[in-house]
């Protein structure tokens, strides 16, 4: 008889809440079985994996996190920005400065970085995770890119 062991790892990253950067520390905890024969983060890479080349080939192509959930003061201040109704999921988040809006004599305090929320996603997946993965890996991408509105990021098809 085989056990299942989960991965249990600690990550330190950097958050962006509107322009005031955040340290927070980002437990990630036991992850919850995605599929049998694949793990979370082989979904993500995946996913990753399914971006057209030339956007992965972008020099200043942000890193990709996965969490087990989205950090409470996030939420609160998306809530709070896009008028989001309770029970809402945050599946990602795009921390860091779109692409059109960078000057190249701006310093940046911390690396763009793309958070896929573990839990959310389960929570809300239909049966197919790893279609749901593609489309919030995707989705992120293309506010890296520039696309502010969530019209605009699905007028692009991502």
């Amino acid at each position: 008889m085989h056990k299942k062991s989960a991965k249990k790892s600690m990550v330190s990253v950097l958050i962006d809440a509107g322009f005031n950067r955040n340290v927070v520390v980002v437990k990630l905890g036991l992850m919850a079985e995605a599929t049998k024969a694949e793990s979370f983060e082989e979904i993500v890479e995946w996913a990753y994996s399914t971006l057209p080349q030339k956007i992965r080939d972008q020099p200043d192509f942000p890193g990709i996190q996965v969490a087990d959930e989205p950090p409470e003061d996030i939420l609160k201040a998306t809530r709070r920005r896009k008028n989001w109704p309770r029970g809402t999921e945050m599946l990602g988040c795009y921390s860091g400065i779109f692409r059109t809006k960078r000057s190249h004599t701006q310093m940046s305090l911390a690396p763009d970085l793309i958070f896929v929320f573990r839990g959310p996603i389960l929570r809300c997946s239909k049966g197919d995770l790893r279609a749901e993965v593609k489309r919030v890996v995707w989705h992120e991408v293309a506010h890296w890119l520039g696309y502010e509105t969530e019209e605009q990021v699905k007028d692009l098809g991502l």
